[in-house]
């Protein structure tokens, strides 16, 4: 039985950082990355792209440094009552990425 269309909802929960980091794919440069995977709200595929630009660039000496990312549902399915300028389905989080500087 297909499943209906979550509607349109500002929102967060305590998992889903969790479940969208089980299936997470970063790629990316110096001046971005691009978060690939699958909303843990909607379960649509959508790629976010963070912008690296104000970042502390880590030093050679430093290995690694961890950034809190916020990530929102951009996914290009239809959501019930999701205003005409936005994307996704509404849901958002916060990631800990580790930025090893490459």
């Amino acid at each position: 039985m297909p499943r209906l269309p979550q509607p349109f909802e500002e929102i967060t929960r305590p998992g889903y950082a969790a479940v969208h980091l089980a299936g997470l794919r970063v790629e990316g440069g110096r001046h971005e990355a691009v978060l690939s995977g699958i909303c843990p709200r909607c379960e649509h595929p959508f790629q976010y792209v963070h912008p690296l630009t104000g970042f502390r660039v880590p030093r050679p000496s430093r290995s690694r440094d961890t950034y809190s990312v916020q990530v929102a549902c951009v996914c290009a399915e239809e959501h019930p009552g999701r205003p005409d300028d936005d994307e996704g389905c509404g849901a958002y989080w916060i990631l800990l990425l580790r930025w090893d500087g490459r």
